[in-house]
């Protein structure tokens, strides 16, 4: 007997040899090819760029590449994050993040460290899975209005085309500094920490990140009057680093002077373009969701295209992407510019606990979601607790059993109403007691396609209604 019974509906789309998604960068391709979206990424680099640049992602992101088929790939190339440590200008300990390290109630690791050509290239060779995705190398986009497509998203990061010619400015929202950015990929064993270190250290803040394998990253405030040729002058670079390392203990990678800022596009939606990733928003880097919040957005955007274009909901629905999308961004950048602050001024806040309750260290999104109160503390809005079950002896992650798609874990069987797939959770073995937490005590929890809790159900009797909800809040017609 199955536990998963079939329940999203799909059309199939109408082949015109005009693309249904452009894509500029490949923030999004894997995604929409696992949909089914005749998708056509535009990339104007034929290699992976070769220098590190984003080195931390969290749960929510690696559930992500687990949804897209690429878990195992990425689980091979990253390295969980072992947490935050502020410390003085001697080292010495102030404060720390406890919640870095936690019960991986996503299915995942907390934090992870990264060395982002390495998955840089496993996004790239993922798409070609897809018969639907049709990749140029060496395309790069002048103008996004010349590009074929329904829908235009454009991934092309801050200094992008695409924003400026659409006439959209980024709001400032206060915050601009310069810092010195330096990797060196260790040669030899050298006693560093084993944590990221926040320096408070009033003449030069500085910031310390051990990534993965060989790669370590050392990030410097520049004060006024330091030039950029100054600061990534290899003299001055190896001064800098000289209370960690010496020449010989590595090769340095790259030093580069980057503004830190905290912006967000006015808008993020013009016409058939729509913005995603740094074209977006741009944070300061104290938090490490830069990279974070554009692999969100290409998640919350990536179902809503495939409702739009294969499942017959209207246009309107894209306009909820930025709704729901930008007050949690504006949300991480606050708390980015918060924790920089913490190296001018440190405070001594009260310590997270690992808390099995505590479903993030973010905030929810608001949005697409079942508008009645759930007893609290139900999480409408947070990202589902994705337990391990037990299905015929194997041990698996709930979202692959449960598969792409909207799903409804149910206390017994029930019907999916043509919009979820449904997982029977009394068929299913619950090693850990999470499947229960999950429940929470509901008749059944329905999960949206980016594993963001939609609602839940009180009562078998009213599975049905918290499903037709879904649909009326996604504009689709009554099953």
């Amino acid at each position: 007997m199955v536990a998963v019974e079939e329940g999203h509906e799909h059309v199939s789309p109408a082949t015109s040899g005009v693309p249904e998604v452009a894509v500029i960068g490949y923030a999004l391709a894997n995604l929409l090819g696992r949909a089914g979206i005749e998708t056509r990424v535009h990339e104007r680099c034929t290699e992976p760029y070769p220098l590190p640049r984003a080195c931390h992602l969290d749960a929510e992101i690696m559930r992500i590449f687990q949804n897209i088929g690429l878990g195992d790939e990425m689980a091979a190339l990253v390295e969980p994050s072992r947490g935050m440590l502020f410390v003085d200008a001697d080292g010495r300990p102030l404060f720390d993040y406890e919640d870095f390290v936690r019960d991986p109630i996503l299915g995942w690791h907390e934090d992870y460290v990264f060395i982002q050509p390495e998955l840089d290239a496993v996004l790239r060779a993922g798409v070609d899975r897809f018969d639907c995705v049709d990749v140029r190398l060496g395309a790069e986009v002048a103008d996004w209005r010349e590009v074929p497509a329904r829908w235009v998203v454009a991934c092309d990061g801050a200094a992008g085309t695409s924003r400026p010619r659409a006439g959209i400015d980024f709001v400032d929202l206060g915050y601009d500094q310069r810092w010195l950015v330096v990797d060196v990929m260790l040669s030899r064993p050298v006693e560093l920490p084993g944590i990221i270190c926040q320096v408070c250290d009033p003449k030069r803040p500085a910031t310390f990140v051990p990534s993965a394998r060989d790669h370590r990253r050392w990030e410097f405030r520049l004060a006024p009057g330091e030039s950029d040729e100054q600061a990534a002058d290899p003299e001055n670079v190896w001064q800098l680093l000289a209370p960690w390392l010496q020449p010989g203990d590595g090769e340095l990678v790259r030093a580069a002077v980057y503004d830190f800022h905290a912006t967000v596009a006015e808008t993020w939606r013009h016409g058939r373009l729509l913005l995603a990733g740094d074209a977006a928003h741009q944070m300061p880097p104290f938090m490490g969701q830069g990279m974070c919040s554009g692999i969100r957005d290409a998640a919350n955007l990536a179902w809503k295209l495939q409702a739009v274009l294969h499942n017959g909901a209207p246009e309107g629905l894209l306009d909820s992407y930025e709704a729901e999308r930008r007050p949690h961004v504006e949300r991480c950048i606050e708390l980015s510019i918060e924790a920089g602050r913490l190296l001018d001024e440190p405070a001594f806040p009260e310590p997270d606990s690992d808390d099995g309750e505590r479903w993030s260290r973010l905030p929810p999104l608001s949005g697409l979601f079942q508008q009645s109160a759930a007893p609290a503390p139900f999480p409408i809005g947070h990202q589902a607790r994705q337990p391990t079950v037990v299905l015929e002896g194997e041990r698996l992650l709930l979202d692959d059993l449960a598969g792409p798609g909207w799903y409804l874990v149910s206390d017994g069987p029930a019907g999916g109403a043509g919009l979820a797939r449904v997982v029977d959770a009394t068929r299913l073995g619950d090693p850990d007691g999470w499947l229960a937490r999950l429940l929470g005590g509901s008749a059944a929890v329905l999960i949206r396609p980016d594993r963001y809790v939609y609602g839940t159900a009180s009562t078998t009797a009213d599975v049905a209604a918290l499903l037709a909800d879904a649909r009326r809040s996604v504009g689709l017609e009554s099953a």
